[in-house]
């Protein structure tokens, strides 16, 4: 009865820490992947940033080079 009443304990302690631990890795990836998102979305707003920079420094770049060589 008492090895019983050990083992059911043992298990009970068990369930509560696995569910404190699953909770817990719940909260820590839920907030992983929160910062994962604004990191993806800034890099992403940069890029687009740069590629437009980029657009437009090329044809300005064109333009200038088109009016210095090839004049009307």
């Amino acid at each position: 009865m008492r090895a019983e009443l050990i083992q059911e304990f043992q298990l009970l302690q068990n369930s509560r820490a696995n569910k404190f631990a699953d909770e817990l890795a719940d909260k820590i990836l839920s907030s992983v992947d929160a910062v994962n998102e604004k990191v993806l979305s800034s890099m992403s707003k940069r890029g687009n940033m740069l590629m437009l920079l980029e657009k437009r420094l090329n044809f300005s770049t064109l333009r200038k080079l088109r009016e210095r060589f090839f004049k009307p």
